[in-house]
């Protein structure tokens, strides 16, 4: 399911992020798993994230720079 976003605040929807992590998580057999995979996705979270605040910069440093 692709990311939406909320035309009216400009918000990304994590209904599809939320979904995915309860398949993913509903597939662990002990705790330690759930665990493991919970950093897991809170890893790739903080990846995507800081992706985006590099790509949000390069993309303000370049108006600036127009």
């Amino acid at each position: 399911m692709p990311v939406q976003t909320n035309p009216e605040i400009g918000a990304t929807d994590l209904t599809a992020f939320g979904e995915a992590a309860k398949a993913l998580f509903s597939t662990a057999d002990t705790p330690e798993e759930v665990a493991a995979m919970r950093d897991e996705v809170l890893r790739r979270i903080a990846e995507c994230a800081a992706a985006t605040r590099q790509s949000i910069a390069e993309s303000e440093r370049t108006s600036h720079e127009n």
